[in-house]
């Protein structure tokens, strides 16, 4: 064989490989998609299970503390600002 054959025999067989290399590529991409996309619909789930589990602690902890803690300070605001007045008619008495 000259070296034109030569030539033509490693082209070919380096186009055979690399069709393989391509068709098993493409396999194991598939079979990584199918996986994925399972476990990304499982973590959608958990997701959305999770954001309810927020609102729920939400509405039932979060937001009853935060009003008991908006009631107690209008109460000591409240009490702060009749101290004033009374403390405040009391200076003017005293004058």
């Amino acid at each position: 064989m000259d070296l034109a054959a030569w030539r033509d025999l490693v082209i070919v067989i380096w186009g055979f490989i690399a069709i393989l290399a391509l068709i098993f590529t493409c396999i194991i991409g598939l079979l990584l998609y199918r996986k994925l996309a399972s476990l990304i619909e499982s973590s959608t789930s958990v997701v959305t299970q999770v954001g309810g589990i927020v609102d729920y602690v939400d509405n039932e902890v979060i937001r009853p503390i935060t009003q008991v803690g908006s009631l107690i300070e209008g109460i000591v605001k409240g009490i702060a600002m009749v101290r004033d007045l009374f403390k405040k008619k009391e200076d003017d008495d005293d004058e």
